[in-house]
């Protein structure tokens, strides 16, 4: 009788052990499988990071390509033709005993519209905007604004200016000069503030309009534009966060590390 109870007991106990081993042999390969499964997820997610920061940099770059050719043809060829214009506006004005007040008037404008185009020519050069640093490069784009609307855009710096990494650069004058221009098209702002915070080991900036705002919360503001900015800081180990509020303006806010 009592070999029968030891016998018992022992046939509970090697059970318990052979059910305590299953069990975590199960809870073992669970928790192997979970982690290889949250490995491949993870490569996932990193080749699908790593494909969409390669096809932004090409965007990029063929941007780039673009700006360059745009500028490169408006220096060469439009500049040139509204040269010429103005130099056969001089000759007719010789020719003529009284020469019309129009004719003045449109010599005033073909010198505008060369300026204009100098300037946006300028803005679009990659080898232009390389020749100076953030500072410069974005006083001469501010400049611009408000040559075409006085005073509309202020800039305002706080700190040393520290060096960029050229590249880095680039992407940021490019973030800041389409914040400029969306705020121009669709703002309707009466004042841009640019602020610029040169902090140990970042750049911080600020892009404050007093225009008519958006909801954030509304898909139909939240496009590429937007986007894009979001996406470019990202790409050069930046941020970038927006505030709008409807009636009160807009707040873009980058921080850009040094290196």
């Amino acid at each position: 009788m009592q070999t029968g109870i030891i016998n018992i007991e022992l046939a509970i106990f090697l059970f318990s052990i052979i059910s305590a081993l299953l069990g975590a042999f199960i809870i073992l390969i669970f928790l192997t499988y979970r982690k290889r499964k949250n490995k491949y997820i993870q490569e996932k997610i990193e080749l699908i990071q790593e494909f969409e920061k390669q096809t932004l940099q090409s965007q990029l770059e063929i941007q780039e390509q673009t700006f360059n050719i745009i500028s490169q043809e408006i220096h060469d060829n439009v500049g040139q033709i509204l040269s010429l214009a103005k130099v056969q506006m001089n000759i007719l004005e010789e020719q003529l005993v009284n020469p019309p007040a129009i004719l003045k008037d449109t010599k005033e404008n073909i010198s505008r519209a060369m300026n204009d185009l100098r300037d946006i020519a300028k803005g679009l050069s990659t080898e232009r905007i390389e020749q100076f640093d953030i500072l410069q490069a974005l006083q001469h784009e501010v400049d611009r604004l408000n040559k075409t609307k006085a005073n509309l855009c202020s800039i305002n710096v706080i700190g040393a200016v520290q060096k960029i990494d050229s590249k880095k650069k680039l992407i940021v004058f490019r973030i800041v000069q389409e914040a400029l221009n969306n705020v121009l098209k669709h703002a309707y702002a009466s004042k841009i503030n640019l602020a610029l915070v040169f902090q140990e080991t970042e750049l911080a900036i600020q892009i404050i309009d007093n225009g008519k705002g958006f909801n954030l919360t509304d898909e139909n503001h939240t496009g590429l534009g937007l986007q894009n900015i979001i996406k470019r800081a990202s790409l050069i180990g930046g941020n970038a966060s927006i505030e709008s509020e409807i009636n009160n303006g807009t707040t873009i806010n980058l921080n850009i590390p040094y290196e």
